[in-house]
C-alpha cells in the first residue's frame, strides 16, 4: 500500500469517527502528544469522559502510545500521539 492510499484511508476513517472521538483525536493531533489529563483540560471534560475515547482510538489504530512520563500531577501517565 502506498502513502497516498494510506492517507486516503485515514481520511475516510476520520470522517466516520463519532463526535467525541473526533474531538479527542483533534486535540492529540493539534498538541502532537497529550495525556488524558491534557485532553480533558483542553476540552473542558472530566477525565472519565476522555479515557474511553482514547482507548477506542487506540483500538481503531488511529492513536498510539508516545511515551510514559510523569504528569503535572506527579503521576506516571501515558502520552498519546496520532499514529502515522
Amino acid at each position: 500500500m502506498n502513502a497516498r492510499q494510506t492517507s486516503i484511508e485515514s481520511y475516510h476513517r476520520l470522517e466516520n469517527l463519532a463526535e467525541k472521538r473526533r474531538k479527542v483525536y483533534d486535540i492529540i493531533d493539534h498538541m502532537g502528544e497529550a495525556c488524558n489529563l491534557d485532553i480533558a483540560d483542553n476540552l473542558g471534560w472530566d477525565i472519565n469522559r476522555v479515557t474511553p475515547r482514547t482507548n477506542e482510538l487506540v483500538k481503531d489504530g488511529m492513536v498510539e502510545e508516545s511515551k510514559r512520563d510523569i504528569s503535572r500531577t506527579g503521576r506516571k501517565v501515558i502520552y498519546w500521539r496520532v499514529k502515522s
